[in-house]
Parts: C-alpha cells; sequence; structure tokens
C-alpha cells in the first residue's frame, strides 16, 4: 500500500479482502502448473486437462480482481502531502498541444473545462487527476466538437463520472460528439443547454458567464461555435477562455458590447492561425495571456510577431510549448501564476 501510494497516489482497502481470496488461486495455480510440467513427458493428454483447469482459474482470478476493483469505496486516489493552501480557486492549464484541457478547483468543487484526445487523456490528463487526488468530477463543459477537445470525455465518463456535463449543442458533424451523445442517452444524461449570456455557478466563490455563441449559430467550423466564457472570481478578478476562437467570435464579441476585461485571457489557436487582434486584445486588457502552442499542425504554431507585440505593450505571454503547464493561484484581491517547466512565476494584484 505504501508503494502503490508513492507510485500511483492510490489507496485499496479492498486489497485486503481480495488478497483471502486471490492468494490461495494463485498457489494452486502454481501447483497444477507444476504438476503439469512433470506429468507432461508421461503422460501428456493429463498435462493438458491441467493447464486447461489453470486457464479457467486465471480467468476467475481476473474477473474477480475486475469485481474487487469496481466495489464502491474499494479503491481511491489521495493528493501527496502538502501544506494547505487558502485559496479562492486553483487553475491548472495543462499541456495537451493541439488540444485543451484546465482543471479548476475550489474548496468545494473541481470542474474541468475540455479533456482533450482519448491518447492525450490517457496518457496525461488521467494520471494528473488521480496525482491530484481526484476521484469525481464535479462537472465538466465541453467547449466544442474538435475531437483533440473532447475525445477524452468518453473514458473520463467512466472513470470520474461527472455530476453535471455542460455540452455545447451547436450543430456539428463530429463522429466523435455523435459518439458521446449516444452514451449521454444511454447513461441517461442531460447536459445543460447554454447559450450566450447564460450563467453557471461552478462554486459559491465563481460565476461562469457565457459570452458565445449565440443559440442557433451554424458556421463551417467547428472552431467559431466554440464557448467563450469568462469566469468572476470573487472579489474582482476575471478569466477569460477562449478556447479555439478566432478573428470572427472575437468580432463578434467586439460588437456584442459584451464587458471582456480579464486578467487572464487563456486561449487557444484557430485554425485559420488567426487570433488575438490588437482590437481584441486591447478590449480584454489582460495582464497574463496563457496559450496553447505546437509545432504541427502549422495553424498551432504561435506568431514569433504576435508574441512580440504582446511584449511590446506589457502583456505576459506564456507559451506552452515552452512553459508547460501553467498553474493559477487565487487569493482574496491577488493571484499568481506558476509555469511548470521553467518555473517562472508571474504575481499580480486583481483589479
Amino acid at each position: 500500500m505504501p508503494l502503490l501510494f508513492r507510485d500511483f497516489y492510490l489507496i485499496t482497502p479492498i486489497s485486503l479482502f481480495a488478497n483471502l481470496v486471490v492468494v490461495p488461486l494463485a498457489f494452486f495455480i502454481l501447483a497444477i502448473a507444476l504438476l503439469s510440467l512433470i506429468a507432461a513427458p508421461v503422460w501428456p493428454w493429463f498435462s493438458l486437462v491441467l493447464n486447461s483447469a489453470n486457464w479457467s482459474l486465471g480467468k476467475m482470478v481476473l474477473a474477480l480482481v475486475q469485481l474487487f476493483a469496481q466495489t464502491p469505496g474499494g479503491h481511491f486516489y489521495i493528493a501527496h502531502p502538502h501544506r494547505p493552501e487558502k485559496l479562492v480557486a486553483k487553475i491548472t492549464v495543462l499541456d495537451v498541444g493541439a488540444g485543451a484541457a484546465v482543471h479548476l478547483r475550489t474548496r468545494q468543487a473541481d470542474w474541468l473545462f475540455d479533456c482533450g484526445s482519448a491518447r492525450n487523456y490517457q496518457r496525461t490528463i488521467r494520471p494528473y487527476l488521480h496525482a491530484v487526488g481526484m476521484n469525481r468530477l464535479t462537472g465538466i463543459v465541453l467547449t466544442h466538437s474538435d475531437s483533440f477537445h473532447i475525445a477524452g470525455a468518453l473514458p473520463l465518463l467512466d472513470d470520474l463520472a461527472p455530476a453535471r456535463w455542460i455540452d455545447n449543442p451547436s450543430p456539428d458533424k463530429s463522429t466523435v460528439h455523435n459518439r458521446l451523445r449516444q452514451r449521454f442517452q444511454e447513461r441517461r444524461i442531460s447536459p445543460a443547454d447554454l447559450a450566450q449570456n447564460d450563467r453557471f455557478q461552478l462554486s459559491p466563490e465563481i460565476t461562469a458567464i457565457i459570452l458565445h455563441p449565440p443559440r442557433g449559430l451554424t458556421t463551417a467550423k467547428a472552431d467559431d461555435q466554440a464557448y467563450v466564457i469568462r469566469l468572476l472570481v470573487k472579489p474582482s478578478t476575471a478569466v477569460l477562455f477562449m478556447s479555439d476562437s478566432g478573428e470572427a467570435t472575437e468580432q463578434r464579441l467586439l460588437q456584442s458590447g459584451a464587458d471582456l476585461r480579464s486578467d487572464v485571457l487563456v486561449k487557444g489557436q484557430h485554425q485559420s492561425g488567426r487570433s488575438g487582434s490588437d482590437a481584441f486584445i486591447a478590449a480584454v486588457q489582460p495582464k497574463l495571456i496563457v496559450a496553447t502552442a505546437a509545432d504541427f499542425p502549422w495553424h498551432e504554431r504561435i506568431k514569433e510577431e504576435w508574441a512580440a507585440n504582446l511584449r511590446a505593450h506589457g502583456t505576459q505571454l506564456f507559451r506552452q510549448d515552452e512553459t508547460g503547464a501553467v498553474t493559477l493561484r487565487f487569493w482574496p484581491g491577488s493571484w499568481e501564476a506558476r509555469t511548470y517547466m521553467t518555473a517562472e512565476i508571474f504575481r499580480s494584484v486583481s483589479r
């Protein structure tokens, strides 16, 4: 158990009972295997009988182990011991290349904004969630139908069983999204149908406002339908999640007259390769921008002239091809951002 806790953040009280059943069966499997080796030169037919018996016992052991593993409360994940932090919220922007996954933790809740591709979920997101002691999600927000953003939702549904689902209702032709919606129907899950100007509470301290898309919006590209969400963190901090929105969405937001001002802007890259226009950045007035970045495909690359322009205007940029994951910690009246790979820290007093 101590080794499992150290290496896998896992506590398994059910193993105490499982071993009472599995260990004797394992002894019989070894004994029968040894007897089969002895009998093989003299009675090959008897050796085959013994091997068949062992095959049945082996299947029985696997079935019992799976049964014990599914026992409610039989195992759970727990974070490594650490100094308690009196935070209003903690946001971790994971580095999953062209995809996206943002974990928001408060005193009462754990939310996930997107969950990466199926591969990134298995290799990065699930191990991270286990490492922070995650056993069940309060809720998940799926920003749009791009498989790099939502394909991990299928295994996540079984692993963490989110209590609340917010799924972008915009029409699309995504096969991954269709499979997920079929799974919702099978599990009788009814995702919240939210659109522009709708609000929902992530915790008593955090309110989320959906700024885009308006209900019924149809576009040629899924990126132009992605949720744009502004988080209001009490008492006076704002975080803007842009997902993979591009200049078309930015223009709609500017024309809508919505309050875009935010201390932190978290953005992906649009399929066109164009996002983060000067007019939009001027309206948001971010102190820090956390931007996903990858070498492939080409539109996921951050243009050097855009990054240089931000630096010239005094805006801090954390590009994740250089920084890796970024953790944001919020206290009443202040916040800080820390990068994983470079250990860079950006601190600011909120508005």
